[in-house]
């Protein structure tokens, strides 16, 4: 790979613009323009605070970051999976961009309003971001990529400025403090008293066999001394969680970030995986203490139920879609920094005509964050938890437009805006449930966000 500096490529891109933009005035219509970069190595994940349109996705083998918008798609109420694979289906068939371009973006975890807006506001149900760069990592350098939809009727200067003030800002050094603000107050919603209440008519209403289970959520609100960057956390989560994902997504001056074990869907059409994820353990101060640990959630009767639950509705789903299916008989445990939890990985082919997408809209939100059966579990959670989820608990990713890449559920998060950070935890209820075990397990789910932010020994 040949790394130049930003300026050794004003020319090249200043060149393609002009040619599309001229083509766009002969024929009377916008004109697509790709242009392909490759800049020195830098820091990915230190992007994350200079630009107010961005996407992040990042393991330990891959890093994806679209930057800028050149086209965004945004969705309000229960149509917008039937809107979004329809302007989906009509830029693939525009055929005029390359087939390794990306989206990102994201599903909140209802598309209806729930009737709270605290802490998301307008944020937009769905939405999906063609960025005006995408930029991969490789040992190497970063593979760029610049996309711009090019309008023959309006000035092109503006639009070089725009694409040329980015660059500069990917290429310009950005320093990365480690330093999280001074936390000044804390607060949960529910209170404990509420999550006592709440966990109680949780399981009177599963024994009134209305429900099977029901996932129960909180949201954490941390208010800080200055505002909060999420670069440092973002580096943060990388280092402690090498076995999940860790995203970030910025829209109207807000950002939702976090670490997630669980993948929804990762296809390469006709191929797709997904996986049940679901009962939990703490992780042990030793070795002996994990071990005894591990095999306490493997043989755990209200875990195990939990997890089969799970299990079964996904591969009922799968199957109703035409799918071929396979999967372990067995759990195996999934070890994460904080916490383990039983996890079945499940493969499916897809039938011929079948979209990805609509197996990630019958997926999506799953019994692991919502409950059984799915529709009356969402019903529940809508009308009794005291807060909006948002995007917590509903589906974050970027996909190629040849049909590949990773829908994650948006789990271990927290959304940022200013000096105010709101983290999310929830636990699967079930009839055995009680509200003291469930309101630690929702500690050891929030430990992974509250460690990244240097808060979890005060909170």
């Amino acid at each position: 790979m040949n790394t130049h500096s930003v300026e050794f490529y004003r020319t090249k891109i200043a060149d393609r613009f002009y040619d599309a933009w001229r083509a766009a005035r002969r024929q009377g219509q916008c004109a697509w323009v790709t242009v392909s970069l490759d800049l020195p190595r830098i820091d990915i994940l230190s992007l994350a605070d200079e630009f107010e349109d961005i996407w992040v996705f990042s393991d330990q083998g891959t890093q994806s970051v679209g930057v800028g918008v050149a086209r965004r798609w945004t969705y309000h109420g229960p149509q917008a999976w039937a809107d979004w694979k329809a302007d989906w289906d009509r830029l693939i068939s525009e055929k005029t961009l390359p087939s390794d371009l990306q989206v990102g973006g994201g599903v909140a975890f209802s598309l209806d309003d729930m009737g709270q807006t605290k802490p998301w506001g307008t944020f937009p149900r769905m939405a999906w971001t063609l960025p005006a760069i995408l930029l991969q990592s490789s040992p190497e350098g970063i593979r760029v990529r610049l996309v711009a939809e090019i309008d023959g009727n309006l000035p092109l200067h503006p639009v070089l400025d725009y694409y040329h003030e980015l660059l500069d800002k990917i290429s310009t050094p950005h320093p990365v403090s480690n330093a999280v603000p001074r936390l000044i107050n804390h607060s949960s919603t529910p209170s404990r008293d509420q999550w006592n209440q709440l966990i109680i008519d949780a399981v009177n209403t599963i024994n009134s066999q209305q429900l099977s289970k029901v996932v129960v959520a909180r949201a954490v609100t941390a208010i800080f001394s200055d505002n909060v960057k999420t670069s440092p956390i973002l580096h943060q989560l990388s280092r402690r969680n090498p076995s999940s994902k860790i995203f970030a997504l910025r829209l109207q001056s807000r950002t939702f970030l976090g670490a997630t074990p669980e993948i929804l869907l990762e296809t390469q059409e006709p191929f797709v995986s997904t996986m049940a994820l679901a009962g939990s353990a703490p992780r042990g101060k030793t070795v002996t203490e994990d071990t005894l640990n591990s095999q306490a959630l493997l043989r755990h009767v209200k875990n195990r139920e939990e997890h089969e639950a799970v299990k079964g509705h996904i591969l009922n789903v799968l199957k109703k879609l035409g799918c071929t299916v396979e999967y372990p008989s067995e759990p195996i445990i999934k070890q994460l920094p904080t916490v383990q939890h039983l996890f079945t990985p499940i493969t499916a082919t897809l039938p011929p005509g079948s979209s990805f997408w609509s197996v990630a809209q019958a997926l999506q939100p799953t019994p692991a964050v919502g409950g059984l059966p799915p529709t009356a579990a969402i019903e529940w959670i809508t009308q009794h938890e005291p807060f909006d989820r948002g995007w917590y608990a509903g589906v974050i990713g970027h996909v190629s437009l040849k049909g590949q890449g990773q829908l994650l559920v948006a789990l271990r998060s927290a959304l940022i805006e200013g000096q105010q950070a709101t983290l999310f935890g929830g636990c699967g209820i079930m009839a055995q449930s009680n509200p003291d075990d469930e309101w630690e397990e929702s500690q050891w789910k929030l430990r992974s966000m509250l460690e990244a932010m240097d808060v979890w020994e005060q909170l």
